[in-house]
């Protein structure tokens, strides 16, 4: 799996973006008070999982290739998770840093537990406090969201990393980067005028 993800960092972000999409969006249906399913709504999440994680696949590339530049596309990536996700990003975002840094140890510890803090309040609102949920059901949905929220820091720490190299971007990733980004939004656009029909 890492030499795919070497060969092609694009593909596999996608890959892993559209496995996060799937898994998370089963957990907000697991979590609701009121579960309901929408096509729209579903494939929105999707799709917006599938080009961030195209994204920062295509950052890593960046940082392999060039190790400059790649810093704007996870920015771009983090935008599209917003919207509900948002309350995640301080999370992510001290995590990242903690996999991205690894020094000193005892800082990856701290940032570590304050990600975790961060999370409090979004746990306590959405699975603690849900009457709808007996208490092996509330177990179940922390140990299903954190991994999750692990994966998407680790998947944001490419900010964060060293510098590896400085080669050429070869033509036909430079192309990828075009094309996956603009298929996804084209999905995303053609849900969002669903949801308007």
């Amino acid at each position: 799996m890492q030499t795919f993800a070497r060969s092609h960092p694009i593909l596999a972000g996608a890959l892993v973006g559209l496995t996060w999409g799937v898994v998370m969006r089963a957990w907000m249906r697991f979590i609701s008070t009121s579960p309901e399913f929408s096509w729209s709504g579903t494939l929105f999440i999707i799709g917006a999982s599938v080009i961030a994680g195209s994204l920062l696949g295509f950052a890593r590339l960046r940082r392999w290739r060039l190790g400059v530049g790649w810093w704007r596309f996870t920015v771009l990536a983090l935008v599209l998770l917003g919207a509900g996700g948002a309350v995640m990003w301080p999370a992510v975002i001290l995590g990242a840093i903690a996999i991205g840094r690894r020094r000193p140890t005892w800082l990856v510890g701290v940032l570590g537990l304050a990600a975790l803090a961060t999370q409090w309040p979004a746990l306590s609102d959405a699975v603690f406090d849900n009457w709808r949920m007996d208490p092996t059901e509330k177990v179940l949905g922390v140990v299903w969201y954190l991994p999750m929220l692990t994966l998407e820091a680790w998947g944001f720490s490419v900010v964060f990393a060293p510098r590896l190299s400085q080669a050429p971007i070869p033509t036909r990733l430079k192309a990828a980067l075009i094309g996956v980004p603009v298929a996804g939004l084209a999905l995303v656009a053609v849900l969002a005028m669903g949801i308007q029909m």
